[in-house]
């Protein structure tokens, strides 16, 4: 089972200036990130609301702020008139299959499980948008940061809620190119499982990747999470891994990729 993105299942009505039409329209986070990298400003209609909050964003947030913000409204889509939708695979919701029936022509992506399915997501975006070689720069760059390395250390990704990435997901696959041992499989973790403290605090891996921040309930549970973390000084180290690095590819991959290797030599 695949991490996935809950937010955009979400759907309701967008604040702010109008949409011009006739332009590219995303109502996926995770697309924004890419568009932000490849896409001439000038030809964006809209975005996703949540890449204008810093704990969901994939893009730059001041990228963001440039453009008006929607969810997964069919209504609202169809207002704005867009040449091309970039959707997420909304199945359940049926926002894709009301764009169609409206004849906006749309083009939907998933949530890439490996770095060679996100390397490709990349480029089919590019494609659709007519922005081939910047695409090609994107994933060379994304290449370049995933070059494998050798560390030999253990190591898990332990997001907010105590979930931890395990064996077949693209966070796994991003540790063993950073050149760390996964650890989930010694806690007997499936691909997406959560991990008390308990367990950590009787078997700690070397590092722990995991968000040093939060809002609401999820500060305070952080700021016990990390005061009693503290106890394995000098036996765990502890580098901040926020979990908006967990939702997407992309460009994200090459942030996250820059994370992990941060402890590289201490």
């Amino acid at each position: 089972m695949r991490m996935i993105w809950p937010l955009l299942l979400l759907g309701g009505c967008s604040q702010g200036p109008a949409i011009a039409p006739g332009k590219i329209v995303s109502n996926n986070p995770c697309i924004d990130g890419v568009l932000a990298e490849i896409a001439d400003p000038a030809s964006i209609g809209a975005i996703s609301r949540y890449s204008q909050e810093p704990e969901s964003s994939s893009a730059p947030i001041g990228w963001a702020k440039r453009f008006p913000a929607i969810v997964v409204s069919a209504e609202e889509i169809i207002a704005a008139a867009p040449r091309l939708v970039l959707s997420g695979n909304y199945a359940s919701t049926g926002t894709n299959a009301a764009l169609e029936k409206a004849g906006i022509p749309i083009r939907s992506f998933g949530v890439p499980g490996t770095l060679d399915e996100s390397e490709a997501q990349v480029i089919a975006i590019a494609h659709a948008i007519g922005r081939e070689p910047q695409g090609a720069d994107l994933v060379e760059r994304m290449k370049k940061a995933t070059q494998p390395e050798s560390d030999g250390r253990s190591a898990i990704i332990w997001q907010t809620g105590g979930f931890v990435a395990g064996k077949g997901t693209i966070q796994d696959e991003m540790l063993a190119r950073a050149g760390f041992r996964n650890a989930s499989s010694s806690y007997g973790l499936k691909q997406w499982d959560i991990l008390p403290l308990e367990a950590i605090l009787r078997n700690p891996p070397d590092i722990i990747f995991t968000p040093m921040s939060g809002a609401g309930e999820d500060a305070r549970a952080l700021a016990l999470r990390h005061r009693v973390l503290g106890h394995l000084s000098g036996r765990t180290r502890v580098i901040a891994f926020p979990d908006r690095l967990l939702f997407c590819g992309g460009p994200t991959v090459i942030e996250a990729m820059q994370r992990l290797r941060s402890v590289r030599g201490s």
